[in-house]
């Protein structure tokens, strides 16, 4: 029997998140942001390996901004109490596919190569971290061999509790899945990444912006 892989996406409200950019970004540019970004992850993601990409909404935004992809989207459910039980709702819904790879929505350097990459590494759960020690991609085979554990320094915890499941795990190191944006300087040091097609054209009308006002 072949065995499929699902990638989740998760996606809070655009706009409403990123709130250490705020003091540069509007929340109508945040949500931009946040829309570019989810769009090169998931073009990432659509050129990989994986059978299928589903976002995880938070809200109605989120949907909508997945739906405008053409992507499958799974809205978290009422009063989800965070990002770990609506992925844990999200993972349910679908089934517990075979193996599962939770992708982060603002990874704007992700390359098909780096997810082809955590495909390919052994182990029941590989880990491919950022630079800030968060979680840029979780891939658990199959996908009920241990819950998630997002938050700060979600990749040495999601190591630890693989080991403490005496499960293989492994730590792919990729840099697409490296870099986040989170703050202001995440945003500024862009400027010397390639990152995808969206993003690029987002950052370029933001400074187009700043000539103008500037």
């Amino acid at each position: 029997m072949t065995s499929s892989t699902v990638a989740l996406v998760p996606l809070r409200a655009p706009g409403a998140g990123k709130t250490r950019l705020a003091a540069w970004l509007s929340a109508e540019q945040r949500a931009a942001l946040a829309g570019a970004m989810l769009a090169d992850v998931c073009a990432a993601l659509r050129a990989s390996p994986v059978d299928e990409v589903v976002v995880v909404a938070g809200g109605e935004a989120a949907a909508a901004a997945a739906s405008a992809l053409g992507l499958e989207v799974i809205t978290d459910p009422p009063g989800s109490g965070g990002l770990d039980v609506a992925l844990r709702a999200a993972q349910h819904h679908l089934g517990d596919p075979d193996g599962l790879l939770v992708v982060t929505a603002d990874l704007p350097c992700l390359q098909a190569a780096d997810i082809e990459a955590v495909l390919a590494a052994d182990g029941a759960v590989v880990i491919a971290p950022t630079d800030d020690g968060g979680t840029g991609g979780l891939l658990r085979r199959p996908a009920d061999v241990m819950p998630t554990a997002y938050g700060p320094a979600s990749a040495r915890r999601h190591h630890a509790d693989a080991q403490r499941r005496g499960l293989a795990v492994t730590t792919v190191r990729a840099s697409g899945f490296a870099v986040d944006v989170d703050t202001v300087t995440d945003l500024a040091a862009l400027d010397s990444r390639p990152v995808g097609r969206a993003t690029a054209a987002l950052l370029a009308a933001l400074e187009r912006r700043d000539a103008e006002t500037g």
